[in-house]
């Protein structure tokens, strides 16, 4: 589809709907524009790889047809200013966690009541999704535990098709993949078009991720993150 700005949020009045609901409800629409520009899917999720496709297996887009088209895009936008990757990664239709959260980002600094947010990076496994009204550390470090998380935070996770409390984030998560692994989607733990590594949706190297690793400003991660893929 083409690039289309998004559509302001309507501010809220007294009386009319609380600051928690509408930021909600900001979350969720972030969410939806960032899956709406990548129509073709990510590099790291499929169905297929390992077993045997079955008849109630989700049609996902081709995961190395996404690939090519990521890294591409990447090329381009190499030396682009935030908002010409913004447009480039529309322009693609296809992106991992780090393209999706990068429309979130831009969905958010479009609003009349920008929320407070951040790029949150999972390091080392080099995953990336938004938080609305958390602050990290000076040293740009998230709470470990997800429980230690502002009680109004909210993650927006378009990868997996996440957008609620960040306290419930890894229940959340694992629900997610819970059902993903049902329908006999397989997410990439790899990179690269030759060499693969497939898993189960529900296999216990993502269900723990989120607990397992550390939290960052994505622009504070020990180690540069040029690719978004999960190890």
């Amino acid at each position: 589809m083409p690039f289309q700005s998004p559509q302001k949020a309507a501010i809220c009045e007294p009386g009319s709907v609380s600051t928690g609901s509408h930021k909600l409800s900001m979350a969720h629409a972030a969410l939806r524009f960032a899956n709406a520009h990548t129509p073709l899917g990510c590099s790291n999720q499929g169905v297929g790889h390992l077993d045997a496709i079955h008849p109630w297996t989700p049609d996902l887009p081709d995961s190395k047809k996404a690939e090519k088209i990521i890294l591409k895009s990447r090329k381009k936008r190499k030396n682009y200013f935030f908002q010409e990757r913004v447009v480039e990664i529309a322009k693609s239709q296809a992106g991992n966690c780090g393209e999706k959260s990068a429309l979130v980002c831009f969905f958010l600094s479009q609003q009349p009541n920008r929320p407070i947010y951040y790029r949150v990076s999972l390091w080392p496994a080099d995953h990336t999704f938004v938080v609305i009204n958390q602050r990290p550390s000076k040293e740009g470090l998230f709470p470990d535990n997800f429980n230690d998380w502002n009680d109004d935070a909210v993650i927006i996770d378009p990868w997996v098709g996440i957008c609620g409390p960040a306290r419930h984030y890894p229940e959340l998560w694992r629900m997610k993949l819970d059902g993903m692994a049902e329908v006999g989607v397989e997410l990439s733990n790899g990179y690269g078009l030759i060499k693969r590594n497939w898993l189960k949706a529900n296999a216990e190297l993502w269900q723990t991720m989120p607990d397992r690793n550390r939290k960052y400003v994505a622009n504070k991660c020990p180690l540069p993150t040029p690719k978004c893929c999960i190890l």
